[in-house]
């Protein structure tokens, strides 16, 4: 008889180590999902930056970028992504004849919350 109460209590050990080890697997799974949210939507941010650049730079090559703030010029759709909601602010600085330094910022809110700030120089090409 002492062998089974040995034997049972050396079973509860394994069980709870087994649930120790899968709840420390669940934390990580947990994290990695946390993650792949927030990855996603600074993806999205780039995505968002880029397009503001890109108008700025048509703009430039137009030789109709002046200094100030820009809205979003893009599409209204693109500023919803999933359960986040985004809001771009673009700024623009005269560096020189034809150049342009363009900050844009990013923000986003929803599930997963943060901000993205790019910097670049634009110059007018010649048309």
């Amino acid at each position: 008889m002492g062998r089974e109460r040995g034997f049972v209590l050396l079973e509860v050990l394994a069980a709870g180590l087994a649930l120790l080890v899968m709840a420390m697997c669940f934390h990580v799974f947990a994290g990695s999902a946390e993650l792949r949210e927030a990855d996603a939507c600074r993806v999205r941010a780039v995505f968002l930056a880029r397009t503001q650049f890109s108008a700025a730079q048509a703009a430039a090559d137009q030789k109709a970028l002046l200094a100030g703030g820009y809205p979003w010029q893009g599409e209204a759709g693109d500023l919803q992504g999933g359960e986040e909601v985004y809001s771009v602010e673009t700024d623009v600085a005269g560096a020189g004849e034809g150049s342009f330094k363009v900050v844009v910022k990013v923000a986003w809110q929803g599930r997963v919350r943060g901000e993205l700030e790019l910097e670049r120089e634009v110059v007018a090409h010649g048309i």
